[in-house]
């Protein structure tokens, strides 16, 4: 997901004071897409888009990075929490070391998120590509979250490690990293036996065992790709990974074992979402990986393969129209309010136009109550939620013609515990609670 950028916001409110400023010596009327969204020409999903599409559960729980908020995000620590707490899906940013290993990582480099400086002084602004994964499982990616949230750190995040979409999928399948007693992790030899010496190891690659504090629940993965200049090639190496390791619904899925009870997205045909801001990359995605369910991601301002404003039911329709033809069954825009502030383009006039185009809305990134209940519609309904009352009833006069399209279908969030408690979904503990049995202490 995008990090908020305050130069563009700076720059975008300039340019919007000289348009309002213009407007006024035109005299020209303020823009009003209630006058156009119901009515402006929309491209529709084929019926059998639609049915890849119902593939994905409505109110899905998407643990953004796994936790930003509780964990290093994308690290096991995170990954494994999501897991346990109950998020159907574990989210995470795709990209490609230097020897080929699909990564879960967010940032172009590891300036923010590591040691990286300390370990390769000189090279701490160089992209993750050029990188192999045994030298990058040479940096601490958990202790600078203790440094970023002294109120969430845990002595257990020192020393986490970057992960690859592989461990990844093995953590939604129930695994966990095989460690000493001391915490060090285990890596696999060229021979197949296992050392605690990464210098000992061929290529860095982690020994995974089972999870002993495994609750039985069997997320999917929601995959972003990058920019296609970044990793050329990253779409057509997905897909033959997905294939290799079983998750590829197109090619005979390999089933996962799992409790009754429990999230099972692991065995549905939405067990991976694949996701993008790029144009180029979802081209490249529904050739590569076609009747996969796809979510295109909203940007108020979007460069690299294209710019486009996102405030006009004209603009967005062009934007809707595209992601139709590509098959994207997914709309991904991000929502306002604090602490983010991200652009709006989660307006309740705009998720019309996503639902009447046939796709579906998964917004982005949920810290807050408040920005569950504006979102999912309560407060047209006094603040109820239909998690609350399923046949709850319109409170007050709107400008607009409430009703369920206006809401969204699911949420990217950086706290999984808090859209769980939301949607009423039981869970087997407080956030704090998950992560001490886990193992993870103070």
């Amino acid at each position: 997901m995008k990090n908020f950028n305050v130069r563009k916001l700076l720059a975008g409110a300039l340019i919007l004071s000289s348009i309002g400023f213009a407007g006024c010596e035109d005299d020209t009327p303020d823009y009003n897409p209630l006058n156009l969204y119901k009515t402006y020409p929309l491209n529709e999903l084929s019926d059998a888009a639609k049915e890849v599409r119902d593939y994905v559960k409505l109110d899905a729980v998407i643990a953004h990075r796994g936790s930003t908020f509780w964990a290093p995000e994308e690290t096991e620590a995170a990954f494994r929490w999501a897991r346990n707490m109950g998020a159907d899906y574990l989210e995470l940013d795709l990209q490609r070391t230097s020897d080929g290993f699909l990564l879960a990582l967010h940032d172009g480099n590891l300036q923010r998120t590591s040691n990286i400086e300390s370990v390769f002084p000189g090279q701490d602004d160089y992209p993750v590509s050029r990188f192999t994964l045994k030298q990058l499982r040479q940096i601490d990616a958990g202790s600078w979250f203790n440094i970023d949230k002294p109120e969430n750190a845990r002595n257990s995040f020192i020393g986490l490690q970057i992960c690859t979409l592989k461990d990844v999928l093995l953590i939604a399948e129930g695994m966990k990293v095989k460690r000493d007693s001391e915490g060090k992790p285990y890596y696999k030899k060229a021979d197949g036996t296992e050392t605690l010496d990464l210098e000992e190891s061929l290529i860095g690659e982690f020994v995974f065992v089972d999870d002993d504090k495994d609750n039985g629940n069997r997320p999917g993965v929601y995959v972003e790709t990058k920019e296609p200049y970044l990793f050329p090639g990253m779409e057509a190496d997905l897909a033959e990974f997905l294939s290799e390791v079983g998750w590829n619904v197109t090619d005979s899925p390999r089933a996962i074992v799992t409790t009754p009870g429990k999230v099972d997205v692991a065995n549905t045909k939405a067990r991976v979402i694949l996701q993008t801001f790029s144009r180029e990359s979802v081209v490249n995605l529904e050739k590569e990986l076609p009747n996969v369910p796809k979510c295109m991601l909203l940007w108020g301002d979007e460069s690299a393969s294209y710019v486009r404003p996102s405030n006009t039911v004209e603009s967005l329709a062009e934007w809707i129209n595209f992601s139709v033809e590509y098959n994207c069954h997914i709309a991904g825009p991000s929502i306002a309010g604090k602490p983010n502030s991200y652009p709006e383009v989660t307006e309740p006039w705009m998720c019309e136009m996503y639902h009447r185009a046939g796709m579906i809305i998964h917004a982005y990134s949920f810290d807050t109550e408040d920005q569950l209940r504006k979102y999912n519609g309560d407060y047209f309904y006094a603040g109820v939620s239909r998690f609350d009352d399923a046949n709850r009833k319109i409170s007050g006069d709107f400008a607009y013609d409430v009703n369920r399209n206006m809401f969204i279908d699911g949420g990217f969030t950086n706290l999984t515990d808090l859209s769980m408690k939301y949607q009423n979904r039981s869970v087997d503990g407080t956030a704090q609670e998950v992560m001490e049995d886990l193992g993870y202490t103070l």
